[in-house]
């Protein structure tokens, strides 16, 4: 079987992409597998098995690329799809040059791993206004409420990319996969079909180490955006340290607001307290040190790699309670669940750790537990090639 993987982005490593590099790596071990890989990155190349051409940089290129087909990228596009000759197409992120794509993947079996709530709403948050999710995905009536952040202009040109998107993909796509089955039923409810849920993979390397956690140490790892929740952490934090002064936070990752953040640390008066570490290939020192991690997104999230990464490394979830989160995050059990809109309720979950580090530590073994009980890697690719792969006899 022939599969080409496609993915917007080829250079970043958020949980999609990692998503996607596992997928590529485990379909590759399969020996009736042959895998070719097609996006976009900051380092063009082109073999037999793989396509890069170059990112967009500027939103508002990405935006008229989204409507408009770029007659160069799809002659590109089209050409190595007709040479590969793949099975199946198994899409993840398409948010560049998405309409030069989706017309070159006409006639192809094509199946779409939907990562993020884009397809539900013009700004992939799924949210309205006043910080609540809404229930449906973007509806008339609500029309103006998923405008959130944007300018009147802006959101318009976001709203038309993302219905004559939505539009295509219902013509093109075969199957959709959901990591979760809050996202899937979204997805069904606004007529994706068939949609199959299919969680990502666990890392099978990792031991849990237990004898290095401090119960005063905390972690958060991934973008530094606004919807992920960073500065009502911070808050939180600060309302934890005026209880707690010793306890220290580990942000790992990069984004557009890291600045904006360091300077709120410090108007927090929490510098000494919060580390930022940079973006990390590997977590696991920072998993042994820290006895939870904490998942603050304020926008939803479609599942949470880092939530399930954490607990396969045997630690506690602080996690925010709305999207997925709270399937993955039983409260009481695998973690503690909080309102990402209340830094008093995080400030309480903090501090409820640090000062019972036994509770961390039954907390984080029974996530492990779950883990391994809830996601095996075999089924998983299993259910992939079966339920996705192979065509319909209908």
């Amino acid at each position: 079987m022939k599969i080409l993987l496609i993915n917007d982005n080829l250079g970043s490593q958020g949980g999609a992409e990692r998503a996607f590099w596992e997928l590529k790596e485990r379909l590759t071990e399969r020996q009736q597998c042959h895998v070719a890989v097609l996006g976009f990155g900051n380092l063009p190349c082109q073999t037999k098995d793989m396509l890069v051409l170059p990112a967009l940089r500027s939103q508002i290129a990405k935006l008229l690329w989204r409507l408009c087909i770029h007659p160069f990228v799809y002659r590109k596009l089209r050409r190595f799809i007709a040479n590969y000759q793949p099975d199946v197409i198994h899409l993840h992120n398409i948010k560049q040059y998405t309409a030069s794509l989706l017309y070159a993947l006409r006639d192809y079996h094509v199946v779409h791993t939907v990562h993020d709530f884009s397809h539900l709403c013009p700004t992939a948050q799924n949210l309205h206004r006043d910080g609540a999710p809404c229930a449906t995905g973007i509806r008339a009536h609500c029309f103006w409420q998923h405008r959130v952040k944007y300018g009147r202009l802006t959101y318009l040109a976001l709203a038309l990319s993302f219905y004559k998107t939505r539009r295509r993909l219902l013509k093109t796509v075969r199957t959709f996969i959901s990591p979760s089955p809050l996202l899937a039923d979204y997805l069904e409810k606004n007529g994706f079909s068939p949609v199959i849920t299919v969680p990502h993979f666990k890392n099978d390397a990792v031991i849990p180490d237990f004898q290095q956690m401090s119960s005063t140490d905390f972690l958060f790892a991934g973008s530094l955006d606004t919807h992920k929740g960073i500065f009502p952490l911070l808050e939180g934090f600060a309302l934890a340290v005026s209880t707690i002064p010793n306890l220290v936070l580990h942000i790992a990752g990069t984004g557009p607001q890291k600045d904006t953040l360091i300077q709120f640390a410090e108007k927090l008066k929490i510098t000494q307290q919060v580390r930022f570490v940079g973006w990390q290939t590997d977590l696991t020192p920072l998993y042994r040190r820290c006895c939870a991690l904490i998942f603050p997104s304020t926008g939803l999230e479609s599942f949470g790699l880092v939530i399930t990464e954490a607990m396969n490394h045997g630690r506690a979830v602080i996690g925010a309670n709305r999207g997925t989160v709270p399937w993955l995050v039983e409260d009481q059990r695998t973690g503690l669940l909080f309102d990402p809109l209340n830094a008093h309720s995080l400030a309480e979950k903090i501090c409820y750790l640090a000062r019972h580090r036994d509770v961390a530590l039954t907390l984080g073994k029974q996530a492990r537990e779950k883990i391994i009980e809830k996601f095996d890697n075999t089924a998983l690719l299993n259910k992939t090639l079966q339920l996705a792969y192979i065509p319909s006899s209908n």
